[in-house]
């Protein structure tokens, strides 16, 4: 699906990570496997500290404070959000909504809409573009883009395939109306459902209710001890199907924006681990210096977290003085892919903020 939206922007981003560090050195111990061989897959993978939450810490909590840091720092106020947009494949409760519990903690109008997306590493840009839609089709004016996720302190520190990937943070944006017919963004998305079981949680849902069954440690094919009611990945299905698939996706992408890549100033991408993403540009052609490969190395893998983590931590100082042409390219579970171009630039805020863990 491709899309064009005329007359919006983004204008903040600020990403909240939590100031707890857990290294990769210290975990080291728990896994299953001779320390050569995970010291060898660390060097390979970038594996080095992940920020972990503790568990009284949500991803309503870490959303909460990336929303009060823009109050804070005077770049809008609450009676000037028009909707929030909540991203996340996680809950706070069951019901309601993540956006209802958001729009809650922050005492916003009650004529701010809000929407909560069920989605995992794509969800930047399937967000983006809801938002985009919002301020196209409607009065709407200014959106609050959530992208959320916590609880890496619950997951199997015995799993050597996920745990030391996954980091908790929260990704906040500022998407806004304007009347300048630069202002575009370009949108293409991929989905392939052949591919469902490449990254799956098996138990916990309607079709396969968690049981003690679901809760004993087994042995994958990897030597990795997983439960059932924990994420299970195939790591060389999901390499596979982003070598096949994103770097087309983005060619189609820049081909129907008119864009080449070579007009492109940076590729701001999700980051599952660092052999990936520099595969991922020998493929695609570009220098290595427009695309970053440091987000799981120093923060962990937050799923559609992300993509606002890589941005605030790479080009924070670049996109608060000027504006640069970005290709924004995604891939999860799904397995889903998609990629947003447009001029990101002059922005009101950009920043990594610790929320402090005590």
């Amino acid at each position: 699906m491709k899309a064009t939206i005329k007359g919006v922007s983004i204008s903040s981003v600020c990403a909240v990570v939590p100031s707890r560090v857990s290294k990769f050195e210290d975990e080291i111990k728990y896994y299953p496997f001779p320390e050569r061989s995970s010291r060898k897959l660390a060097q390979t993978m970038g594996f080095r500290e992940h920020r972990i939450a503790p568990a009284d810490v949500t991803l309503i909590d870490l959303a909460e404070y990336g929303v009060n840091c823009l109050f804070d720092n005077n770049i809008i106020k609450k009676e000037d959000i028009d909707a929030l947009v909540f991203v996340s494949q996680q809950c706070e409760y069951p019901v309601p909504g993540n956006s209802k519990v958001l729009h809650n903690r922050l005492k916003l109008s009650t004529l701010t809409h809000c929407v909560d997306l069920y989605d995992n590493c794509n969800g930047f840009i399937s967000g983006l573009y809801n938002a985009a839609c919002f301020i196209s089709s409607s009065d709407i004016k200014n959106v609050i883009l959530v992208n959320s996720c916590a609880g890496t302190c619950h997951l199997n520190i015995k799993d050597r395939n996920t745990y030391p990937i996954m980091g908790d943070a929260a990704g906040i944006t500022l998407i806004k109306k304007t009347s300048n017919p630069d202002d575009c963004i370009y949108f293409d998305f991929y989905h392939d459902s052949s591919e469902l079981h490449t990254l799956i949680v098996p138990s916990g849902g309607m079709r396969n209710p968690s049981s003690e069954e679901s809760k004993i440690l087994k042995e994958d094919s990897f030597g990795n001890l997983v439960r059932d009611d924990e994420l299970h990945m195939d790591g060389t299905r999901v390499f596979h199907f982003v070598m096949d698939n994103i770097p087309k996706l983005i060619e189609d992408t820049c081909d129907y924006s008119g864009i080449s890549k070579t007009q492109i100033d940076y590729f701001i991408t999700h980051q599952p681990n660092k052999f990936l993403v520099d595969k991922l540009t020998d493929l695609i052609g570009v220098k290595q210096d427009i695309i970053f490969d440091n987000i799981v190395e120093n923060f962990g893998n937050s799923s559609s977290a992300t993509i606002p983590v890589n941005l605030c931590f790479n080009l924070s100082e670049t996109l608060l003085k000027e504006y640069k042409k970005i290709c924004f390219a995604a891939f999860g579970a799904g397995m889903s892919a998609g990629c947003a171009i447009c001029n990101v630039g002059k922005l009101d805020f950009c920043s990594v903020q610790e929320y402090p863990c005590g």
